[in-house]
């Protein structure tokens, strides 16, 4: 069937056909053969979708003689030939790939006299689709996505015909481009949604030209020219969701590293619409499409905040163009910090399937109907670890005021800001809902229970999604992680001021830390950093209750335990490792100092006793060389324990 070429003849009887049930059968029959000859030859599906998508009968009259003129005068009419049959780009468009030979693809006139005539608009619908799922067909072959690979590949002879859709990007970002900017409103999303596709299939494929770079840069006028023609008021709801997504991944790339004013302008499209989100409504569509709108415009401002941070956090140098994000996100944290908090509420809400005794008011209308809850509910899946995240981060209790004497622009050591910067205010019940939630989160992102309606709240596929477009070497979350670093930023020294963090609250937590079971590095690393925290910003007078100093005692052991064990690849590395060890001496210490006299001693001879064991039990030199680490930041801090205690 693959070698007979039948696809236009198929797509010709699809326009033609009148019967519903025979034309169903013929898209099938359609898509089963794009999935199974893609891999093999994906320029000639590139081509007929080209001409099923955007050429008339004229342009294909006209495109079939220029084709022809060219095959006549030189040998060489496979390369001119395929930029002349893909016709003039239109402003701001890309010209066809020069120096890419395509072998056995199809020829521009075999396709254009398949047609003669205008297609149906559903014709030109359906290729839209089919193209879309292009970049997916072509299968996992790693050659398909990496330009040098490809390249070798086919020097040496080996793949099909030396095929690879990569070396066809330039082809495949161009016509995405046309049908995102073309006259036809109903493909407008399509074009988007497969510029998000090739985000996510080619976002982290470096240019093997330019290295350091990502071979996507170069498509990064057109990227933000469709961002801002589908992100606008005169877009229809589909249109906007569309470049919502493609925003965000463009945002939180490198693709516009470097460039202040395109980073300046994305980041003013979407922030347009915040004004309005709350009275958003589109009579002419269901009451899923307004929700989803809303999900995806307050996910993408939840994705950059994240994205930011994760410089801040990893004590990176954050871009220039990035930082000043940051004060645009305080100015804008209390509207944003009221929206996210909602759209948690009612995501909760529809999981659990919750029925509050008061009079609740969702945020995403018509979210207690079934039917609008299964439309919306993979889109909210995919937003609330970025938006759980986004509302934590930096966040203070409402009444809490900076000291004025610290400038506000300016990073303090006063400050207890990762940013510099407060972001959402939180009232109490606010601050209770997302520890409770995080919570949740913290349980079954362990273990799931088998037919719990809520499992699809509490455990984020990090696979699953790890096609949004992130820089390469970024470390995609587990549900744990995101609860630990959501626990991490409502345990600031502000919270415990402020009462909001109780005994009970860190109780419970310390105690389902040592419940749960966890042997990850960087789920221990978030833990002793948690721990660390909670040890020394908590009031005195929690050490002086027996089940908090067991639960913070009997947990520090666990993490020591976990950190001594771990033949993990991220503890091999001895700085890493190195880091750990430094910060549970700095916890041991802190929690010594506030014990009291009895519990004191105690602890002091468990770490030495314990120091001692598996130093002479070490068996590997990893273990010899963590228990000698531990030892060597150990002994000065023994030093002045009994200096102290004499």
């Amino acid at each position: 069937m693959i070698d007979e070429n039948i696809e236009e003849n198929l797509f010709s009887m699809l326009d033609e056909e009148t019967d519903s049930e025979i034309g169903s059968l013929v898209r099938a029959t359609i898509t089963r053969l794009l999935y199974a000859s893609c891999p093999l030859c994906p320029s000639r599906w590139l081509a007929i979708f080209h001409n099923l998508v955007l050429a008339t009968s004229t342009r294909s009259n006209s495109a079939e003689n220029n084709v022809s003129s060219v095959n006549e005068n030189s040998n060489g009419a496979s390369e001119r030939g395929a930029n002349l049959y893909y016709g003039d780009d239109d402003e701001d468009m890309i010209a066809g790939s020069k120096g890419e030979r395509i072998q056995g693809s199809v020829s521009a006139s075999s396709v254009d006299t398949k047609r003669e005539k205008h297609l149906r608009y559903r014709t030109r619908v359906f290729a839209a689709e089919c193209l879309s799922c292009l970049p997916t067909a072509v299968g996992n072959d790693p050659a398909h996505f990496d330009v040098s690979l490809a390249r070798s590949q086919r020097a040496k002879g080996r793949g099909s015909s030396g095929d690879w859709l990569v070396l066809h990007l330039q082809e495949l970002v161009s016509l995405s481009y046309q049908i995102s900017t073309g006259q036809f409103e109903g493909m407008q999303p399509i074009g988007v949604r497969l510029l998000s596709i090739i985000m996510d299939k080619f976002g982290r494929t470096s240019d093997p030209e330019l290295p350091g770079h990502l071979l996507l840069e170069q498509y990064q006028a057109q990227l933000v020219s469709a961002v801002r023609s589908s992100i606008s008021t005169s877009s229809g709801p589909l249109l906007l969701e569309a470049g919502l997504q493609l925003a965000t991944k463009i945002l939180t790339s490198s693709i516009v590293s470097g460039d202040r004013v395109a980073l300046n302008r994305m980041f003013s499209l979407i922030s347009r619409p915040l004004n309005d989100i709350k009275d958003l409504y589109y009579p002419s569509f269901a009451e899923w499409v307004a929700c989803k709108i809303k999900v995806r415009l307050l996910a993408a401002h939840a994705s950059i905040k994240c994205y930011v941070y994760q410089f801040l956090r990893e004590q990176k140098g954050i871009p220039d163009e990035y930082l000043q994000l940051i004060p645009l996100f305080s100015t804008s944290s209390n509207i944003l910090g009221e929206y996210w908090i909602s759209i948690l509420k009612d995501y909760s809400y529809m999981c659990f399937g919750l029925h509050p005794k008061f009079s609740y008011k969702p945020f995403l209308d018509g979210i207690q109907s079934l039917l609008v809850s299964s439309k919306v509910q993979e889109c909210l899946h995919e937003a609330w670890p970025l938006i759980l995240q986004a509302t934590a981060l930096d966040a203070i209790p409402m009444k809490f005021e900076l000291d004025k004497s610290s400038k506000h622009d300016e990073v303090s050591p006063r400050t207890p800001f990762i940013s510099g910067h407060s972001m959402v205010r939180l009232k109490l019940s606010e601050f209770q809902f997302l520890w409770g939630l995080s919570l949740l989160v913290l349980f079954q992102g362990q273990q799931l229970v088998s037919g719990n309606q809520g499992k699809m709240l509490l455990v984020h596929d990090e696979k699953k999604h790890s096609g949004d477009s992130m820089p390469q070497g970024v470390h995609y979350l587990s549900s744990f992680e995101i609860a630990l670093l959501v626990f991490q930023s409502l345990s600031k020294e502000v919270f415990f001021s402020q009462e909001f963090l109780s005994l009970d609250l860190c109780k419970e937590l310390l105690q389902v830390l040592i419940s749960v079971d966890y042997t990850s590095a960087s789920c221990n690393g978030l833990v002793i950093y948690l721990l660390s925290q909670i040890v020394k910003f908590c009031p005195d007078n929690y050490f002086r209750m027996d089940d908090f100093t067991t639960a913070a005692t009997e947990l520090y052991f666990k993490c020591l335990m976990v950190t001594f064990q771990s033949d993990n690849a991220i503890l091999q590395d001895h700085s890493h490792s190195n880091e750990l060890l430094s910060e549970l001496c700095n916890a041991a210490e802190m929690i010594v100092y506030r014990l009291n006299h009895k519990n004191r001693w105690n602890l002091i001879m468990a770490l030495i006793s314990i120091s001692r064991q598996w130093f002479r039990l070490a068996s590997t030199n990893l273990l010899l060389s963590k228990a000698i680490s531990f030892l060597q930041k150990l002994v000065p801090f023994m030093k002045r324990c009994f200096t102290g205690l004499s």
